[in-house]
């Protein structure tokens, strides 16, 4: 019988378990370790991996997209982004070197990228050495302290997002948290009142003792064990538009910062290089002990994305942020590596 906490053992994974004497295909499995704890939304873990000597190339899993939620797969593609840059991090820290090529045989195919690793030394990094957040990070839906984040700190988060074609917003002042807050409440009234988008969400809460390493178990929004049990058929059967609107709002107001993710283009690559970066951002807060809340449903509807762009004058806004201080929420279910590779 698997034991419920089963589904959390992917995040004990530990650096000094390293296999340094083995192949470096051994190796590679244990940096993809690492790679699997990326976030994605809902954590529905939209990747597979095929490893063969020391070539990884990571593939979209289309069984685990969201026809209702994310259309076109957007978040689907930025989550894979997500899963590339914990690679790659896990990878400098352990001294390869690499070479990447995205979307190797094109746009339309499900190949996100190939990337092959060597040993010889390590070139110069990509990414800042953030390789002992990756256990650590994780999305934090409480309310947050009601104290500032130092001005440092917010810059050093604006520095994390230094590639041509993107940029980040962060908001502090009441104005512009008010305006993505209503945003916000308007995505949630549209999307959560259509009976599809809600039923395709529902099917990834899980009760709290579920044994699934994917989904959001309830203890991720707050709910007791025994409200558990229901949170799934209760969300998709009933609309808690308008009160979850409400609660998201508030959240969203009362928060010190909200910060926006924007891109000069709008494709899939653009989406996988979205994904990394704003995974280096992730991070890099976690390090500085900022917690992070992910929205992505205002980018569904045109109308509001279009509003959004105005509002920060930005191209395409990607995923909203709210930013704050909190105590530590308990991480959410990942697969193994094992359950990942195919062949």
């Amino acid at each position: 019988m698997v034991e419920v906490d089963d589904k959390l053992a992917a995040w004990n994974v530990k650096e000094e378990d390293y296999p340094s004497n083995k192949s470096i295909e051994e190796k590679l499995r244990f940096l993809l370790r690492y790679a699997v704890l990326a976030p994605s939304g809902p954590n529905t873990q939209p990747w597979k991996v095929h490893l063969r000597g020391n070539e990884v190339m990571l593939m979209a899993d289309f069984s685990r997209s969201l026809p209702s939620v994310d259309s076109n797969n957007r978040t689907l593609f930025m989550s894979n982004g997500c899963f590339l840059a914990n690679l790659l991090i896990a990878a400098e820290h352990f001294g390869f070197g690499y070479d990447i090529k995205y979307l190797p045989e094109g746009i339309e195919s499900d190949k996100i990228a190939v990337i092959g690793f060597d040993e010889e030394g390590a070139r110069a990094r990509n990414f800042p050495d953030l390789f002992n957040m990756i256990t650590k990070r994780h999305t934090n839906r409480k309310p947050y302290e009601d104290r500032q984040i130092e001005a440092e700190k917010l810059r050093s988060m604006a520095n994390c997002i230094n590639e041509p074609g993107f940029k980040l917003d962060i908001l502090t002042d009441d104005y512009g948290k008010g305006a993505m807050a209503e945003i916000l409440a308007e995505a949630h009234k549209i999307q959560l009142g259509n009976k599809e988008f809600r039923r395709e969400l529902a099917s990834w809460v899980r009760p709290n003792n579920s044994d699934k390493k994917d989904g959001l178990p309830g203890y991720a929004f707050g709910y007791t064990d025994f409200e558990s049990y229901f949170g799934s058929f209760i969300f998709g059967t009933f609309d808690m538009s308008g009160s979850r609107a409400r609660i998201e709002t508030a959240y969203m107001r009362a928060s010190p910062a909200v910060g926006v993710l924007s891109s000069d283009k709008d494709d899939r690559l653009t989406w996988i290089l979205a994904g990394m970066l704003f995974e280096k951002l992730f991070l890099a807060a976690t390090e500085m002990g900022v917690c992070f809340d992910l929205f992505s449903q205002p980018m569904g509807i045109p109308k509001l994305r279009e509003e959004m762009s105005e509002i920060l004058k930005a191209n395409y806004p990607q995923i909203l942020i709210r930013m704050g201080y909190a105590d530590p929420a308990k991480h959410t279910p990942r697969r193994p590596v094992e359950e990942v590779l195919v062949s």
